[in-house]
């Protein structure tokens, strides 16, 4: 929900941290840093730093950094919060960009609204127990 990004760093340095804290060579983090803003539209923003950044751009600078790695899962916690309505639609559009680029994207909200306008399998949970699955528009109480 937070940002979390390094002041003192660049949104590509910000981005391109684990990379090069994992011994990455140079040449591929420069890239996958390349791709990664470019996915979450801040390409022009990679010497920007998280202070001249607004709240969106704070969060998809957080998305670059998560997906830098192409990792094959990534967990959104309420990836919208704190968003104004254009904001969210656009982090939502982004997820799913995300997933189309083939890594599975698992999203926890609490804005049904956005979720029930998607064609994804959505899970509703509530006291830890299932309440609603819905899968490509067709209802199911079976998990």
């Amino acid at each position: 929900q937070d940002a979390h990004l390094l002041p003192a760093r660049s949104v590509g340095e910000n981005t391109a941290f684990v990379l090069e804290m994992t011994g990455v060579p140079p040449a591929t983090v420069k890239r996958r840093v390349d791709h990664a803003l470019s996915v979450v539209g801040l390409a022009h923003k990679a010497r920007a730093y998280p202070r001249e950044l607004s709240g969106g751009e704070q969060k998809r600078a957080c998305l670059a950094r998560a997906i830098v790695r192409v990792p094959p899962l990534l967990l959104a916690d309420e990836p919208t919060a704190d968003l104004d309505p254009d904001s969210s639609w656009r982090m939502i559009k982004l997820l799913e960009r995300v997933n189309e680029l083939g890594t599975t994207v698992l999203v926890a909200t609490h804005h049904r609204e956005i979720v029930d306008q998607l064609g994804h399998r959505v899970l509703g949970l509530e006291k830890g127990e299932l309440v609603r699955n819905v899968q490509f528009g067709r209802y199911s109480m079976d998990a």
